[in-house]
């Protein structure tokens, strides 16, 4: 502070007050004209709980010679330290795809609203972006899925699923604040599961199956039945039995032959 007059003993012509110092803040040095913070056993933070953004008090300045009053306000802005790590609402992140998906197509918005990670500090050291972490334990899953938008955490197909080659990948998934200085960031992880679903991309075969190049279809399969020679009325039912069966198993075949023709 620049105040015109002598605050000290003396040929005192000015005398300092300090008012409205709430929580006891704030120290005055009247002699030097100085303000001290007071922060002994205690921590000046504006983020929650303690919400200390700003400070305000008053210095009553009394002439000595004439008993006139100046009042001086004195803000004092607290300004933000990046101490505190960004934090997932939730332990474990989980979402099911179908094989079938499209590539590009947008699969977990999880992370929107307060639903994702969350930063108590201020400005861009509250700020939060998100990135797909390798994963030692599972190297497949960070080419499976990308970040779409660094903010929202969207996450899009980057690779065609195959539930009969794979149904789940574990991605690890990071957040980190934005911080001017990238040194001073802090991040946090967490994992999303990914479940494949199965989807409807094979037909129905005859067992054992013999694919066919290139294509999900059988190679026909071929059934014989072997009758013996018939001496009685019984074994002549069987033999109408055993006619009715090849007969059916040749109706099963014969759509196979016509779509491999």
């Amino acid at each position: 502070m620049e105040i015109n007059g002598r605050a000290q003993d003396p040929d005192r012509t000015i005398s300092l007050t300090l008012l409205d110092n709430y929580d006891y803040w704030v120290i005055l040095d009247p002699a030097l004209q100085r303000l001290y913070l007071n922060s002994t056993g205690r921590v000046l933070d504006r983020d929650p709980p303690s919400y200390i953004t700003t400070i305000v008090v008053r210095i009553q300045c009394t002439n000595e010679l004439v008993g006139t009053v100046i009042l001086h306000e004195v803000r004092i802005v607290v300004r933000d330290k990046n101490d505190n790590t960004p934090r997932f609402q939730q332990p474990r992140y989980y979402v099911s795809v179908n094989e079938l998906t499209p590539v590009g197509t947008t699969i977990f918005t999880g992370f929107s609203g307060n639903n994702g990670a969350t930063d108590i500090d201020d400005g861009p050291n509250g700020q939060i972006e998100y990135a797909i972490q390798y994963n030692p334990n599972d190297p497949m899953s960070n080419r499976t899925v990308q970040v779409a938008g660094t903010l929202s955490g969207n996450i899009v197909l980057a690779e065609r699923l195959n539930y009969e080659e794979r149904t789940r990948y574990l991605i690890i998934v990071q957040a980190n604040d934005r911080a001017p200085f990238p040194g001073s960031r802090r991040t946090a992880t967490t994992t999303l599961t990914l479940d494949v679903s199965d989807g409807d991309d094979l037909g129905p075969m005859f067992l054992p199956c013999v694919l066919v190049n290139n294509t999900q279809d059988c190679n026909p399969i071929k059934y014989r039945v072997a009758i013996p020679e018939l001496t009685d009325l019984q074994q002549c039912r069987h033999r109408r039995d055993s006619l009715r069966l090849l007969a059916a198993l040749r109706q099963l075949q014969q759509p196979i032959e016509r779509g491999l023709a």
